[in-house]
């Protein structure tokens, strides 16, 4: 038996978000009592520990319910059979059983994953992949990741580091990452790349990649444009996956696919030039049926495992 109310925590690199999940019959899921705190890049186990128990308290408080079981995301590295946030590269946190303090805390069943993880899986029990077994989640923010699920599992890989997407070189000599190398798709399709690129072209530095989407819908060139160039590059990563995969979907989700009109077309052209047509004519390219909000569905996914 599932649970039907689960209090869902997605945990951030700078922003924390919970909320209660009520699940009904058919899979459709809705929230109450929803709560954000921004998280500093400079905090602790305590600190983050802290702000989750606030938030939490809150949105109980508002939802005025009980509830059945927790559901947590974690940036970073997760090991989901103990709930061990294992390794924030972004903030150095390392082997934090987070599962274990919020069992301690509210004494119900509590399940901890990736939140890429999360989020594909949750695509799979909540979204446009109910019917898919093996597709590619591809997250699109201010960075970029990746989750894979085959055979209807989440898929790991031998050390936990499945589906690093962001990290494919698609552009030589290209612009240097976080991860040390240059050119990755993280560095040039993300939205710090977007606002770089704009700024290149038009000089206006600071803009956000929000922003030059809505300056791309009033019809502005040079806002198009980068958009155009993003969805070739990430059309690009996508077929590389898709050739090594054979995945029935490719799914984008994160900040950036709520433009998915705007780079749409040069990412299925690119991506269909790039492919053995084949082997992956049927493949689909979607964008996420979970919204801003897949962090939370993510999170209270993982109770449908």
């Amino acid at each position: 038996m599932h649970p039907k109310r689960i209090l869902a925590v997605d945990i951030g690199g700078s922003k924390l978000l919970t909320a209660l999940a009520s699940v009904a019959a058919g899979g459709h899921v809705s929230f109450s009592g929803r709560v954000r705190r921004e998280l500093d890049r400079r905090f602790g186990k305590a600190e983050i520990l802290d702000a989750a128990f606030r938030a939490c308290d809150e949105t109980l408080r508002a939802a005025d319910g009980g509830f059945d079981a927790v559901g947590i995301t974690i940036p970073g590295l997760a090991d989901p059979e103990t709930g061990t946030w294992l390794y924030a590269p972004f903030s150095g946190i390392r082997d934090f059983p987070v599962a274990e303090e919020f069992r301690r805390r509210y004494a119900k069943p509590v399940a901890a994953e990736n939140d890429v993880n999360a989020c594909a899986w949750a695509e799979h029990i909540f979204g446009a992949c109910r019917e898919i077994d093996d597709f590619l989640w591809i997250t699109v923010s201010n960075g970029v990741g990746g989750g894979l699920v085959l055979g209807g599992k989440i898929f790991r890989g031998a050390f936990g580091s499945a589906a690093e997407v962001g990290h494919f070189k698609v552009a030589e000599n290209g612009a240097p990452c976080g991860c040390g190398g240059r050119g990755c798709l993280e560095a040039e399709a993300a939205g710090p790349a977007i606002s770089r690129r704009y700024a290149e072209m038009t000089g206006r530095a600071g803009v956000s990649a929000l922003e030059i989407a809505g300056a791309a819908r009033q019809g502005e060139a040079a806002a198009i444009e980068v958009y155009r160039q993003t969805g070739n590059l990430l059309g690009k990563a996508a077929a590389l996956a898709a050739n090594l995969l054979n995945p029935a979907a490719i799914v984008f989700g994160g900040g950036v696919s709520e433009s998915f009109d705007l780079f749409r077309e040069s990412l299925e052209n690119r991506f269909r030039s790039d492919i053995m047509s084949f082997a992956n004519k049927e493949v689909r390219l979607l964008k996420t049926q979970l919204g801003y909000e897949a962090g939370l569905f993510a999170a209270a996914s993982l109770l449908y495992r």
